[in-house]
This record gives structure tokens, sequence and C-alpha cells, in this order.
């Protein structure tokens, strides 16, 4: 591990977006002794400590291994192959063949016939993506397992596989014709603006290099002609076991499975005169490099700034505590450039300050912006501005308290959570140790070190970190931007002349305006809990509050620092006319972007920065709600938080303007995105045209209505008493219920009833077929959507979605493994009840122009085969038990938990039957799947819309 040298994620908490889990330490968590003064310094050439839990050992043919004993999951561990050799190490008539021999391991070895691999890991419910994976890079390939330990002969032949991996590939001549069309179509896949932009700016980021010409997956002319002998020489080459580590985490006996790997592996032979492992430094540059690059494609202008630097060993903790200095700088300069894009005429849209290895051997602190279509010299401008800012004048006090307790907080969570962390972490860290030589400490030892070195790091030493931090050596400034009539590219020159401006400028210091109003300046009048009931089997309690709202809690230990919360009422964007659309469409964005009470969003941030608590209010079609969580130690926090969103919403027409422009800036060149006319046309054609399937535009944005937002916000949250409230995780129902009586039992009752409204959106009866014709590149995409009514039941549900993944074995084997006609294929199936029971089906996959007719026939042949005869024994065993497998870990996770209950109560079943999901899915058949086939996928009533080149 190493110290978090990312940007400050303070906007993503307020908002209550992605990922709440950065949470705090409950009270009582014991915690490291703390270190005398005298520790507070590193001593010369201090090392950090290994972890004693994991065992490293090195056999005499030189593989590595790397084996941990650990509990979370249980009845799981995680194997990784890790092979020191990517796609900087072919030669030249091997371009894309590191990552051709990556997807031939999976095409049969020495003892494993072609697909059989495949099919023994799926007979024991592993998936493929999610258990079973593999990945090529510049410098490495690593191959995934996660496997089930309950099973007798698993792990041995996990392992197995693993060693045939290593050095028994088959490299069958079939095969390789097969998987190189598969490659093929994964180059295609990746093609677009993006691609094009990277091939533009790599060789000026990547100078004097081969990481500029060596991409993973390489060339579409290597891979079609690249002969079996280059294939298998760069594997006989590179494949060694000198080059090579096991790793192995998971719900075992430690000793055994390191028995095993001996056994196992002890035995490759090692290369009598192997050949020399090169590395490939970037060479350093003294003057500063520019890429201007414009692509009709683009959907926006972005600006970035590369400091590229030699790799700094993290091996002592004096070098531990430098990469402290620089996340705290690097959290203070995000939050610096966060708060600039707090007004209408904001030089960016979005940007960060962020640090890490660039390619092996190669650090870089990187200053990125997201502009407005013509602004790339001024956001060039601002983000250099903010850096020169911190570098003349320094940050402030105020500034680095905050950031010290948003990092201390973060590490005293990581250290509460230690007993639980998933062994899929730890097989990442051993992974970067084996590559890179990072550390691998334990958790105690790492945050021993934070609270060792934090209170002792000084403003004045941060101050100076953020003088010498960002220098012209080495220096990469990258431009992309859409190209298109009257959008003027910027020359180096000018790009140069701001940045001389800006070096000789003399730079205002920071002001940190700060508030200390409280969120709620006195606790409101408390309702009370008028009756209570506990759900037995599922440990649920429901409590009914004085004011109609219900509220269920279901305690758990899943996570020792963790509580996720969701709440949700009907009505929601359905009540609102049509004229007022797009008010009720944006009102929750503009009411979070105003903040809440009397603080605006930056104060509102500020004032939370010793918290690690996120929730924010939605407005869906039908409903309305909240969803969040955070640390048990905030939940406080988060219910104030949701109080001040039903009570006093904030109009700020400062934040109303910047959503306001930034929403509008974020869409002008959607249109550009063959992808975006994809997606908007199977949409409309879905809704028929109705109205509110219409494509936001930037132009959406204009019609935006503060006033109108702000009264249908405060509508759909005037009258709590019809709003159910849920909380999953670590709490004790006993001390969370003053709180909910408090913030939740005082809000807002009318007694109204209501709920939501038809709008009339309906699918279309018949087939109704699309061709959009957009895009440079030779690539297409198809989906075909069935659609229907159906009754809304759990075995409705459980037999449409077994259904939906035996078509997508048979798919996958047809179109990828047989036919070669595409890189992946997905089927997905889901109901809703409301506003009307109906289903819908959707098959996706990409593949070339010329194949599209091919392979949608190819679609269409499986789904009557399915109708007609049904799955295969062997298809329903592979789908059960992946089912039964994921059902395994999913019962010992909050948020499956929390969607679980939600969905429940919302559908009037009973929470005990939660826990009987897993025989509803064993108890489906053959019989079962071929009904749902020819109910649910009906070839008259269907759409479908391919995406193909303009020419």
């Amino acid at each position: 591990m190493h110290p978090i040298r990312t940007a400050s994620a303070r906007a993503l908490v307020l908002l209550g977006l992605a990922g709440l889990t950065a949470c705090a330490a409950p009270a009582g968590t014991p915690a490291p002794p703390a270190p005398e003064r005298s520790a507070a310094l590193p001593a010369p050439g201090e090392r950090i400590p290994t972890d004693s839990a994991v065992t490293v050992g090195r056999l005499p043919n030189g593989l590595t291994y790397y084996v941990r004993e650990n509990r979370e999951p249980e009845n799981r561990a995680e194997l990784r192959l890790v092979v020191n050799a990517g796609s900087v190490l072919e030669d030249d008539d091997q371009l894309g063949l590191a990552h051709l021999v990556e997807h031939m391991a999976f095409n049969g070895t020495r003892e494993f016939a072609k697909h059989e691999i495949r099919d023994y890991l799926e007979s024991i419910g592993m998936r493929f993506g999610a258990d079973v994976n593999a990945y090529t890079g510049f410098d490495e390939t690593v191959y995934m397992l996660t496997l089930p330990t309950d099973s007798a002969g698993v792990m041995d032949t996990g392992l197995h596989i693993l060693k045939e991996w290593a050095r028994a590939v088959a490299f069958d001549p079939e095969e390789i014709e097969k998987e190189r069309k598969v490659v093929v179509e994964e180059w295609r896949l990746g093609q677009g603006a993006g691609s094009r932009l990277r091939d533009r700016q790599f060789p000026v980021l990547f100078r004097g290099s081969r990481y500029a010409e060596r991409l993973p997956i390489g060339t579409r002319e290597s891979l079609e002609g690249a002969s079996p002998e280059a294939l298998r020489r760069f594997y006989a080459e590179w494949y060694r076991p000198e080059l090579m580590a096991v790793v192995a985490v998971g719900d075992f006996d430690k000793e055994e499975v390191e028995r095993a790997i001996r056994e196992r592996f002890s035995n490759l032979a090692a290369s009598p005169a192997p050949k020399d492992r090169p590395a490939f430094p970037l060479p350093e540059h003294e003057e500063t490099l520019f890429s201007i690059a414009a692509d009709p494609e683009a959907t926006g202008s972005t600006v970035t700034v590369y400091y590229k630097h030699p790799y700094r060993a993290e091996g002592t903790t004096a070098a531990y505590r430098e990469g402290i200095v620089e996340a705290l700088y690097l959290g203070m300069l995000s939050d610096r450039l966060y708060e600039r894009t707090q007004t209408p005429d904001a030089p960016f849209l979005s940007a960060s300050a962020s640090s890490g290895p660039l390619v092996r051997g190669t650090e870089a602190r990187v200053l990125s912006a997201q502009v407005r279509d013509g602004g790339v010299e001024r956001g060039l401008e601002a983000l250099l501005t903010e850096a020169e800012r911190a570098a003349q004048h320094g940050f402030t006090a105020s500034e680095l308290a905050r950031q010290k307790e948003q990092l201390l907080r973060l590490w005293e969570q990581v250290y509460a959570e230690r007993d639980k962390t998933h062994s899929g972490q730890f097989t990442a860290e051993y992974v970067a140790h084996f590559l890179g030589g990072e550390p691998i400490p334990d958790v105690a030892s790492e945050f021993g070190l934070y609270r060792r070195f934090l209170p002792g790091i000084t403003l004045e030493e941060v101050n100076r970190a953020a003088a010498a931090r960002l220098r012209d050596r080495g220096r990469v400034v990258l431009v992309s931007l859409p190209e298109k009539p009257g959008l003027r590219a910027p020359a180096e020159a000018e790009l140069a002349a701001v940045l001389d401006s800006v070096s000789r400028a003399q730079v205002a210091a920071y002001d940190d305006r700060t508030s200390d109003l409280p969120l709620i300046p006195e606790p409101p009048k408390a309702g009370r809990v008028v009756s209570e009931r506990t759900v037995p089997g599922v440990d649920v309690r429901e409590w009914r509050l004085s004011n109609g709202v219900r509220v269920f809690v279901k305690s758990t230990d899943y996570k020792e620092d963790e509580f996720l919360f969701a709440a949700n009422s009907p009505g929601g964007l359905s009540l609102a006319p049509d004229s007022l659309w797009v008010p009720a469409l944006t009102a929750t964005g503009v009411v979070q972007g105003g903040g809440v009470g009397e603080l605006d969003l930056v104060e509102l941030g500020k004032r939370l920065s010793d918290k690690l608590v996120g929730v924010g209010p939605s407005i869906g079609e039908l409903r309305e709600g909240f969803s969040g969580g955070g640390s048990t130690r905030d939940v406080e926090t988060l219910l104030q938080l949701v109080h001040l969103y039903f009570t006093a919403p904030r109009a700020d027409t400062t934040a109303f303007l910047t959503y306001q422009a930034r929403a509008r800036e974020a869409l002008r060149n959607r249109d550009a995105s063959p992808e975006a006319a994809f997606q908007d046309t199977l949409r409309v054609a879905l809704a028929q045209g109705h109205p509110r399937a219409r494509p936001i535009t930037s132009e959406t944005f204009e019609r935006m209505d503060l006033g109108r937002s702000l009264d249908f916000y405060r509508d759909r949250f005037a009258d709590a008493g019809d709003f159910t409230f849920f909380f999953v995780g670590n709490l004790d129902p006993d001390s969370l219920r003053p709180l909910v009586e408090t913030y939740l039992g005082s809000l807002p009752s009318t007694g109204r009833k209501e709920t939501w409204r038809d709008v009339g959106m309906r699918h279309p009866r018949g087939v109704v077929r699309k061709t959009v014709r957009r895009g440079m590149e030779p690539k297409a995409r198809t989906q075909l959507v069935f659609t229907g009514t159906a009754a809304f039941d759990r075995d409705t549900l459980v037999a449409m979605n077994a259904m939906a993944e035996v078509l997508q074995l048979r798919l996958r084997d047809q179109l990828r493994e047989d036919l070669g006609g595409t890189y992946g294929v997905g089927v997905s199936a889901s109901a809703v009840r409301d506003p009307r029971p109906t289903y819908t089906v959707s098959v996706g996959f990409g593949t070339s122009p010329e194949r599209v007719d091919e392979l949608t026939a190819v679609v269409f042949a499986q789904i009557d085969s399915l109708k007609r005869a049904g799955p295969t024994e062997e298809e329903l065993r592979k789908v059960r038990e992946a089912a039964r497998r994921s059902r395994e870990t999913e019962m010992r996770d909050n948020g499956f938990w929390i969607s679980q209950i939600v969905s429940y109560v919302g559908n009037g079943w009973p929470l005990q039957e939660i826990l009987v999901g897993g025989e509803r899915i064993a108890r489906v058949d053959a019989a079962a799947v071929r009904e749902a086939a020819r109910r649910y996928l009906d070839r008259g009533n269907y759409v479908q819309v391919s995406l193909v080149p303009e020419k």
C-alpha cells in the first residue's frame, strides 16, 4: 500500500455519489498505540516492514510466490499468475501478440483441450469477467481466478490451471485463427475518437520510447498477419519462472497452499540461456512538449499537463512520509480547483490534480481540466495559476488542518475494516510488490505511519513542497478538442505563451472562506415511534413514526464501519406536466448545487471536512427519494443533511447559473458521438417518440427555471408522511432510534394521499428496425430489445433471468468462440411493475459492418433453438451454480441487503422470502427456461437498432 495520492473527493461526498465506503472507525475501535514524539521523523534508511501475515517465497527456478490466509469473503480464494512481460517487450513482428498470448491461454493447454478450462470454471459457478479474467499491460500480463474453497480439489485444480498457463499453452493452429478474429474485434471495439486522439498524443507523451509504439492491443495489420511462430516465440522467450509470481489469498490453510505451490511449480524448468528482460525508461527532456489533437467525433475539450520524473522508490519510511506530504498538497490543490468551478463563467468545467505511475520507471504529476469549446488557453492558464498561487503563497493553516482530518479519517476507516479486507485487495498489493517493489506492510503498521508522521508535517513543509512541485523539465501539454467549423485549435506558440505568462505573473494569495455556522442551529422538535415490529428471520426492525414515516433498519456486521441509506416516496417526475418537464428534471441538480440551509456548496464541503458521509436527493420517473451512507460515526450528520434537504433547500442564483452553464457545455458536442446517436435512436424507438424520451441536448438546459425547479422539488418533499426510509449496516437500532425520531420524526407531514401518474409511455408493437449511419471507424453495433407485458412476480423474474443467462452462454460460444465475429455479447432481462407490468430482454453485440446481418441471423437461430428444445442440463447446471455462488457472497454484503429490502417492501413481498431466493433459482428447470424463451423472445415484437459507419 502507499499514501493516498489522489485528488480530494469532497464534491463526490457532498453530492452523495458513487462508492460511499470511505468511513471512519466507530467509537471503541482500538487504534495502534500513539507514537513517541521522538519517532515523529524517519530514521535514516528505516524500511517499511512487510506484513508478517503474508508468506513470500522464491523457488530454485526463480518463481516468486505470495500466500496469505484471509476470511473475507468466506469460502473464496483469489489466485493470480503474474508475468513480468507485456507489450513493451514485443519485437516488430509481434505487435499485439503479448495480448493474443493471454487470450490463447484460455483456448487450450497441454492438459486442458480447447475450452475445457472455461467449461470447468463455469461448472463450479465462476463467471468469466467477474471471477475469471486476465489483462495485458505495457509491462506485465496478469491472470486472475476467483475460486470456491469449500469443494475438495478446486484449489488444486486452480493452481494446476495457473501452471498450465505458465508453460503449457497449446497454441493450436485452428484456435489461433479463431482467437485472432476475436482480438481483432476487441481492437475494433476500441476504435473511435479516443483511440485516434491517443494515437496522436502517445508519441509525444512517450517521446523516444517503445511505449509510444507498443500499445497492448497492437494493430489490426499485425493481428491479422502475425505468424503463429511469432506468437509462440513471445511465449517461449518471456513466460519464464524467474519472470513469474503466483499469488494466493483466501479462506484456506496457508501451509497447505504453500506446499501445493512449491510442489506444482518447482518443476517448471528455468531457461538455460534466458533473454535479458530490458527496461525502457522514458528519455528525459528539458523542453516542454506539446500535442494538440482535434477529432470530429470528440465530445469535449480537455487540457492536461504532465510533469514527468523518475520513479521514486517507496520502500523507506522517509519516502512514505514524502508521499503523505504529496497527498496533502494534491488534496488542497484539487479543492481549490474544484472551488473555481463554482461560478457560471468558470475557466473549466472540472479540474483535478493527481500523481502516480505513468509507465514503469516514470511517475507523473498531472493537472487536468475539461474546458469550454474555445477555452483551452483560459483553462490552461487557470490550472497553472492555481499551482503558481500555491507555489508563491503556500496554503493556509485551515486548509492543511482540513486535509489532515480527511486523510486521517480515511485511514481510521481502513484500520477499522482491517479484518474485513477483501482478498482481492491483498492480491493487488502483492502483484504491485512483485512488479514494482511497492511495500506491503500490514494495515496497523501503515496506519501507525500516518499517526506518527501526519501531526508533525508543518504548513511550511507542505508549502516548500508546493513551491518545488512543478517544474519545466519533463513537462508535456496535451490538448484534445472537437474538430468542427468555427472552433480553432490553439497553436503551440499560444500555449507556450500561456506557460511563460503564468510563470512570470504575481498571483494574489488564496482567501480560505469558511463558515462556523452549524448545520442545524437548534435541534428540531422530535417526533416519536408509535409502533414497532421485528421481522423474524431477517433481523429487520420496522418503525412507524408519529408523522407517518416508515423506517426499516437491518443491523449487520459485514463491515465494521459502514452503513447504507435509502428512502423513497411515490410520485416522481410523472407528476410534472410536460410544460415543466425540464425544470422538474433538473430540480435535484439545482438543489444539490445550491447547498442547504445557510451554507453554499463550497462552505458546506468545508464544514463537513471531518465527516465521511454522503447523501443526495433524487427524483425519478415514478418516485423521489434519497440515497447515501458512510461511516457509522457520522449517521447523525447524514440525518441532519436529510432533514435540511427536506426543509431548507437553498435557492442560489449563482449556483443555478453555474449548473446550467456546465450542463449545457458538457452536452454541446454530444451529437458528434456515434454512440450517443445510437442510444438516442434506441430510446426514442422503444418509447415510440414520447416527448419524455427525446434526447437531452445542450438546448434542453436553455429551458431551465430556478423558481420552477425549486417549486417542484419543494412539492415532492413537502410531505414526509408517505416516505419510507431504509438503513443497513453496522448500526445499533437502539442508538439510531432517538436520532430518527429527532430528524425524521420532525419532518413535515400534510397527510396528502398521492401516487405516480401514468404518462402514457408505451413500447411499440410489432417489429421496428432502424439503422444509424454514423462514425468513421469500420465497426458496427446492434441491439435487439424484446418487450411486452408480463406477470410481475419472483418466479417470473427468476425464470426470465435464467433464460437470459443461458442465451448469453450460447451466443458467446457461437458469435465469439465459433465465428470470431465479436469480442463480447451481452444479454440482460428485467421487468417492472409500474406503471404497467412489462418486461425487457436485450441482446447486444459489436462486430464489423459487413457481419451485422450474419450475426443477427445467428442470434435468432439460437433463440429459435432455445424455444424449441430448451436448455441443456449442462447449461442449467452452469447457470444455477453461478447464481448459487454469487448469492453466497451477496448475502454478506450491505448493498445487496438494502437493495433487496427496498425492492421487497416496495412490491409488498414478505421480507423473510429474501432468504429463499436461492431456492427459487435451484428450482428452475428446463421447462421453465424454455417457456420463458417462448414467452419473452417474441420474434414478432422487438426493436432492432444497428449502428454502422457513414461510409
